[in-house]
């Protein structure tokens, strides 16, 4: 037999399917479990994580391009308003880049959230913490370095069925710390330099600032790169979670309309119980019903379901003979 999960041949002596571990005759979803949709929040979450990283990368460019700004003031009569140009460029991609990171962890959150939930629906899933830890698991000092990973891997586990944690997993959380580190380092010596500049009058006041921007080009390089690799890796899973989850709840909904009396979860429905010896069903589809009618003015005659005999009744032409529509899994309007 065909796993419903993932449609690959099963052994029915072995308690689970080998591929996607859904117990053997199970449906791919739980009947009357709460399914959350993840495409349209995990799409979101995705840009907005590739957001960050953009912004992050911005970061030491725009250094570069401050850099060249100090160089042309340290010559211009204006060079007060470079810097002032330069200043400004620097706090906006620094805003740009927290905007960015604040979007993004609601997203993922509400993402992480979603995803985590829908694994109570799939048969065969085992969760190892509880849905509400995909939200608390960030907000909670120092439980916010370990809980989103536990989350996130279980997630991964059980979406795209591994046995073992996604490498992606462990490159996306251990590029995020290594990022959270080397950003407040590198925040913390930038504020401290920055302070210490003097106000530009002379030419070697505006060397110093030139000397800054140089610097911090090359500080902020290591948590840019920290940041490129925590965010490629969380945009390819949270796409591949989310199509996972998409296509498994899409194989476990029904298909088609939904009509009276349809039996769903794909159940075989009832036969029908045989007729008595001698009797004739009305409105049957099959050959050998007793069901005649007459063309002819004034007069039709129909099979009777009585047993062991057939009485002849006159009917209107103008009065078609009842029927009865099945539907599939059950009768429809009987």
């Amino acid at each position: 037999m065909r796993c419903h999960t993932c449609d690959t041949e099963t052994d029915p002596r072995t308690r689970e399917c080998p591929r996607c571990r859904t117990p053997i005759g199970a449906p791919a979803l739980h009947p009357g479990a709460r399914l959350h949709p993840v495409e349209g929040v995990g799409r979101a979450a995705a840009v907005a994580v590739g957001a960050v990283v953009l912004a992050s990368l911005g970061v030491p460019t725009v250094q570069l391009v401050n850099v060249l700004l100090a160089r042309q003031a340290a010559g211009a009569a204006d060079g007060d308003e470079l810097l002032l140009v330069a200043g400004l460029l620097e706090l906006g991609v620094g805003l740009a880049l927290t905007v960015a990171l604040l979007v993004a962890a609601v997203l993922v959150i509400i993402w992480s959230w979603r995803a985590r939930s829908n694994l109570d629906a799939f048969p065969g899933a085992g969760p190892t913490l509880a849905s509400g830890w995909a939200i608390a698991g960030w907000l909670v000092p120092f439980v916010n370095l370990v809980v989103p990973y536990r989350v996130v891997a279980n997630i991964a586990r059980e979406s795209l069925w591994r046995l073992s944690t996604p490498w992606l997993v462990k490159l996306w959380w251990g590029a995020w710390l290594g990022y959270l580190l080397t950003d407040r380092i590198s925040s913390r010596s930038t504020i401290e330099e920055f302070d210490a500049l003097p106000y530009p009058q002379t030419s070697a006041d505006f060397e110093a600032y030139v000397d800054y921007y140089a610097t911090t080009s090359g500080t902020y390089l290591l948590p840019t790169l920290a940041c490129v690799l925590a965010g490629v890796p969380l945009i390819v899973l949270i796409r591949q979670i989310s199509a996972a989850q998409t296509a498994r709840i899409a194989r476990g909904m029904p298909t088609g309309p939904i009509m009276p009396g349809m039996t769903l979860g794909g159940t075989t429905p009832a036969p029908a119980t045989p007729a008595l010896a001698g009797s004739a069903s009305a409105g049957s589809a099959s050959a050998g019903s007793a069901s005649a009618g007459s063309a002819s003015a004034g007069s039709a005659s129909a099979g009777s379901a009585s047993a062991g005999s057939a009485s002849a009744a006159s009917v209107s032409p103008e009065t078609p003979p009842p029927t009865a529509a099945a539907g599939p899994g059950g009768t429809i309007g009987a």
